[in-house]
């Protein structure tokens, strides 16, 4: 599942990671409810938008956690100091915007479930 703000950069990761064989749920509007779309879909993996407006992506993080604590949630982020202070806000792990997409792939796999090519990862919007 993926929370990003920006609608050209969530173009852009739904595009790479469906070229990769993941199915993508996304969310664009930072209103969105998270809980329910984690419910209805059951993800593997978060991505999530570090500007989320009024919302604190930290605190959406650790509210995720909360209800689905084994659900790895990926800070996206163009602060410069993400690197430091992606855990103190409760994610697993992060990647920097600008990003390539070779780290995407790579953080992402690294926090799925070992699993047999083409398997699905998250499920459709």
């Amino acid at each position: 599942m993926i929370q990003e703000v920006d609608a050209a950069t969530l173009d852009v990761v739904t595009t790479a990671l469906k070229m990769e064989g993941y199915r993508v749920c996304s969310l664009t509007d930072k209103n969105d409810n998270a809980l329910d779309m984690i419910q209805r879909h059951h993800p593997n993996v978060i991505l999530l938008d570090c500007w989320l407006g009024n919302s604190s992506a930290g605190q959406v993080s650790q509210w995720i956690k909360a209800h689905f604590p084994r659900l790895p949630v990926i800070a996206f982020s163009c602060d410069n100091q993400i690197k430091e202070k992606y855990r103190q806000f409760g994610f697993d792990d992060y990647i920097k915007k600008p990003f390539d997409l070779k780290m995407l792939y790579k953080v992402i796999k690294k926090h799925l479930p070992k699993r047999k090519k083409n398997r699905q990862v998250t499920e459709p919007a």
